[in-house]
């Protein structure tokens, strides 16, 4: 339902016809591990396939010799989870994402499984990962144009929907797969040289559908100016997943068409926020809402519906009609 939804606003949202549309094509550089990629994405995603999981993410590191032959050329980005580098042999460039991990007695974890399952345009590639000690070292796709939060200031209108619409195709697939990502944000989300999208940094993403049934999740994670209301209070009650992203790609939306946030947090105590939710057309004067059309406003008051159930049933009534 979750996919088809989706797919339903990609029709009801207009843009101008040379509008680049989620062009599918990816990155030129070499599709090393596009076969085994391939292959996890046949069947749903889950944890429970460990020594195959395994067994498959060996051959692929031994096959690419990912292990060896490699130069580190610079750092592309650091922080709390670890860094991250360009690598490259020959003509062929990587990106190799470093991060402190201590080994788990199935020998990987959930970020792993989930990440080297996914196969689309528009979510990076995961080649391959390596676990040494208490190093984990995750082979990925290189995106040269970074992300898209340092191209949000020369962001025009016909690429920002561009990119929304790609964001839109690669969340549909996640969920689709069973999975929410939950840390959506323009950091988060990778540019090719041509201009593609790719929802990277699965670190804190999980499963909403465990053995054909949905589960409500409880943890409070994420980066919180892109959290919903109903993750920010998480300690009261359980959330469901899609509606997260939902969330996040509302706020994501309002900030490649405005270059600002909507809010700082989806808190009763932030005064943005507090007018947004009990009335929402006096936010409609105030700066960068102003400048933004109807059909906009309407996209954004479906995905910033602070009441997760109406998130979802609003986007059908509408996409519907």
């Amino acid at each position: 339902m979750i996919f088809q939804l989706f797919f339903a606003l990609c029709r009801c949202f207009q843009e101008p016809k040379n509008c680049r549309r989620g062009n599918t094509s990816t990155s030129r550089e070499p599709d090393f591990g596009g076969t085994e990629n391939e292959n996890f994405a046949s069947s749903p995603a889950t944890l429970t396939d460990y020594e195959s999981l395994l067994k498959k993410n060996e051959e692929t590191c031994k096959r690419y010799s990912f292990t060896s032959g490699w130069t580190k050329v610079r750092v592309l980005g650091e922080g709390g989870y670890g860094k991250v580098f360009l690598l490259r042999k020959k003509k062929t460039k990587i990106a190799r994402k470093v991060v402190l991990s201590q080994p788990t007695e199935c020998g990987f974890s959930s970020e792993e499984i989930i990440h080297i399952q996914m196969s689309h345009p528009n979510v990076l590639k995961l080649y391959c990962w390596e676990q040494k000690a208490n190093i984990l070292c995750f082979n990925l796709e290189y995106c040269s144009r970074g992300d898209i939060a340092s191209h949000l200031v020369d962001l025009d209108e016909k690429d920002a929907k561009s990119y929304f619409k790609q964001l839109l195709d690669g969340v549909a697939y996640i969920h689709a797969r069973g999975i929410v990502h939950r840390d959506l944000k323009p950091e988060n989300l990778l540019l090719t040289k041509d201009k593609v999208l790719k929802i990277s940094d699965f670190g804190l993403a999980d499963f909403f559908i465990v053995n054909g049934r949905e589960i409500r999740l409880t943890e409070k994670v994420g980066t919180e100016s892109y959290m919903p209301p109903e993750v920010l209070q998480s300690h009261r009650k359980k959330y469901q997943g899609p509606p997260v992203d939902l969330w996040a790609c509302g706020v994501i939306f309002f900030k490649l068409m405005t270059k600002r946030k909507p809010w700082s947090r989806a808190d009763l105590d932030d005064k943005e926020y507090k007018m947004w939710a009990r009335e929402r057309k006096g936010l409609y004067k105030k700066d960068a809402w102003k400048d933004l059309n109807k059909a906009s406003r309407t996209l954004l008051n479906l995905l910033l519906e602070p009441n997760p159930t109406q998130r979802i049933s609003g986007w059908r009534s509408v996409c519907h009609h």
